[in-house]
Formats: structure tokens, C-alpha cells, sequence
């Protein structure tokens, strides 16, 4: 249960997603910012990273911020852009050297893990990312990694009820 009640009324911008998730709803007590927030989630969802690979790094930011929510609302969406269970199982667990991942995948898994505990990349995952990522694809991960960090602040932060919805989301963003 929510430590807080959800707002009798959400704001405009969650009425217009495919469903209302309950972290939106729960955003609607500060009516200023779940339209520009699901704004910046549609341009994440919508960035030059693959589906497959931001998939990986939602997964990731989920897993280090024990947010619960995030697992549940994307397993879907990273099944369906071709993760697989084993792979999952790998980055919800924090046993992702056990996933057998490519070079991308491992710079992007090191790349999450760094700018949560240090909020920073080193050189060396930063050259790794340069090999295989544009500059603006390299902004885009970083960009990724601090939105589903926010969303996990507020979602465990308020104990937002899990809604599994994330099969209404799926063929979001390309591929």
C-alpha cells in the first residue's frame, strides 16, 4: 500500500498514457510534473539506443535501486525487445557477469553500476562506451539511467502500488 494517497485526481498528462501507472498518479500531487516527466520519459523511451539495450539499463537501474515497480513494469518490455530469462535473472539478481554479455552490454551494465554508486564513469568504461556508442547515444544512456533513477526515488521512497502493466507499453521506442 502507498505510504501516501494517490491524488483524487491525476493530472491531465497520466489521463493520456495508454494506462495510468500508479507513478504517475502518485507524481499528480505535484501538477507541474508528471506532463514534463512523461514528456522526458517518451523522448528515453524514443532515443537512438536500442530497445534491447535500454531495456538492459532500465533493468539494471532497477536492480541497484531495489525498485520493485521498475522490475515488474519492464520484465515485459525487456522480454519482448530479446533479453532473455537467464539474462534477466542475471541483472535482477546483480550477477550480471554471469549473464553472458557482449562487450556493449557489459559497458553498458559497468556504466549503470558506476554513475549510481559513483555518478561518474571511469576512463576505462567510458573508451569501452565510446567504441560502440555515438556521442548522442552515450548522452541518451546517461539520460536513461537518471530518469529510472528518479522514478525509483519516488516509487520506493512513497511505496507505489506495482500496477504490471508494462505489456501496454511494449514496440515503444525503436528498435
Amino acid at each position: 500500500m502507498a505510504a501516501i494517497p494517490y491524488p483524487e485526481r491525476s493530472a491531465e498528462a497520466v489521463d493520456a498514457l495508454p494506462t495510468p501507472l500508479n507513478a504517475f498518479r502518485m507524481l499528480s500531487h505535484a501538477p507541474d510534473l508528471p506532463g514534463p516527466a512523461i514528456e522526458l520519459g517518451m523522448a528515453v523511451l524514443g532515443s537512438s539506443i536500442p530497445v534491447r539495450l535500454r531495456e538492459l539499463v532500465v533493468m539494471s537501474v532497477a536492480a541497484y535501486t531495489d525498485c520493485a515497480y521498475e522490475i515488474v513494469q519492464h520484465r515485459p518490455i525487456a522480454l519482448h525487445a530479446g533479453l532473455t530469462l537467464d539474462q534477466l535473472a542475471a541483472v535482477v539478481e546483480l550477477r550480471s557477469e554471469d549473464g553472458e554479455f557482449d562487450e556493449v552490454e557489459s559497458a553498458l551494465l559497468t556504466a549503470t553500476e558506476e554513475l549510481l554508486a559513483r555518478h561518474t564513469l571511469t576512463d576505462a568504461t567510458l573508451g569501452t562506451l565510446r567504441k560502440h556508442l555515438t556521442d548522442r547515444q552515450l548522452v541518451e544512456l546517461i539520460t536513461t539511467v537518471g530518469y529510472y533513477t528518479m522514478l525509483a526515488g519516488l516509487m520506493n521512497g512513497l511505496n507505489v502500488d506495482i500496477d504490471p502493466a508494462g505489456e501496454k507499453y511494449l514496440g515503444l521506442g525503436r528498435s
